[in-house]
């Protein structure tokens, strides 16, 4: 394993943990990535999409990468009850963004001053990830057209699996996801009158149920998804018919070809449901963050085979149905997504990321920067 002052690491990460800020608010925390990499005489830019701050290592001719860690927390409060706990009420680092920082500027210092190699490593500090799109925003700012690479990975701690095990494959390894609301308006009237009215409460129930058919009737069964209906808005009194009804959901899926059979399918019912009660339909539907699709998997495996041994890599799990902007960069550019496991004690209860008692494990730090070394080995031919 890679040597170096882990105790310094591990205070920058309780500092970093401690001025918890959420997406396009991270200028302390920017601020103080900054002050590192000048100790480390790395060249950097920031405000890139915001607050976001991209730095280089060059080393000779060859291909670039890029290596990125999410820089922002969430809006919880904190009850760990730690030395170093959030010290920003309703505010903390609940998702190990703070260890994914720390892990990326040791690796920074490591390559920098320890490593030979050709090419470029591009170190990404991103802000937004929690549901604000940072990585799109990077994007759309010029990441790739200033900052050109030929590949990019990521990083994401999992308490749920054994610590030091990563978890790597080819494919779709996160969904897609996507908002929808739709509007139904009716004609308001009094309770005691139904037939002078059109309630549009009763057509968004029947719109309720054709919406969660669509999986039934309209999907091939093999292609995993999620619909749901999340949010119902209508009404102010017992004795009033109102006007509107507003719900709204979710889409998750691994293919755009899903996504947009199911936004279709909303549509058509929408409109076709509303008609048949003589009322109105407006669909609102957006697409928020692509699928996750590695096409590099077999490099971060043999990066990660070089730290921890291939019986800690894990290829066969199912991919998760959640969400992540790391995928706007996948879009664009190969590479791949991984998971390194931190449960230490398979029998102690989990306690699962966005939870407010969730604190990184300070002992994924060294492995976190084995791996990103790693990958500069395997993609830019280190040569000692």
């Amino acid at each position: 394993m890679i040597e170096m002052d882990w105790g310094y690491y591990r205070n920058l990460r309780h500092e970093l943990h401690e001025m918890p800020e959420l997406g396009y608010e991270e200028h302390r925390t920017a601020e103080r990535i900054c002050r590192e990499l000048e100790r480390y005489g790395i060249p950097y830019e920031r405000g890139i999409g915001g607050t976001g701050i991209v730095a280089w290592i060059d080393k000779g001719e060859g291909p670039r990468m890029a290596l990125r860690a999410d820089m922002d927390a969430l809006p919880i409060q904190e009850e760990t009850g730690l030395p170093y706990a959030s010290g920003t009420p309703g505010k903390m680092h609940a998702c190990g963004h703070d260890g994914h920082v720390t892990m990326l500027l040791a690796a920074a210092k490591y390559l920098k001053d320890s490593e030979s190699f050709s090419g470029r490593v591009v170190l990404i500090f991103q802000p937004a990830e929690e549901g604000g799109a940072g990585a799109k925003a990077m994007i759309d700012d010029g990441l790739f057209e200033r900052f050109p690479v030929e590949s990019i990975y990521g990083l994401h701690t999992r308490p749920s699996e054994a610590f030091g095990t990563f978890l790597v494959k080819d494919g779709p390894v996160m969904t897609s996801v996507d908002t929808w609301e739709v509007t139904i308006r009716g004609r308001s009237g009094h309770s005691s009158q139904p037939h002078h009215a059109v309630n549009p409460i009763l057509v968004a129930s029947h719109l309720i149920q054709g919406i969660k058919e669509i999986s039934a009737t309209s999907i091939d069964p093999s292609q995993a998804h999620v619909i749901t209906v999340a949010t119902v808005e209508s009404g102010v009194a017992f004795n009033v018919i109102p006007d509107s009804c507003k719900i709204g959901g979710s889409v998750r899926a691994f293919s755009p070809q899903v996504q947009q059979r199911i936004e279709e399918r909303i549509r058509e019912l929408s409109t076709a449901m509303a008609r048949g009660f003589s009322a109105e339909a407006e669909v609102n539907y957006d697409y928020r963050y692509p699928p996750t699709v590695n096409t590099r998997a077999e490099t971060a495996k043999q990066a990660a085979v070089a730290c921890v041994g291939e019986e800690n890599i894990k290829e066969e799990f199912p991919p998760s149905m959640g969400s992540e902007d790391f995928s706007f960069y996948l879009r664009e550019v190969p590479g791949a997504y991984v998971w390194l496991g931190s449960k230490v004690d398979p029998d102690a209860e989990t306690i699962p990321l966005h939870s407010s008692r969730y604190d990184f494990n300070d002992d994924l730090l060294p492995i976190g920067v084995c791996y990103w070394v790693a990958l500069v080995r395997e993609e830019l031919g280190v040569r000692n």
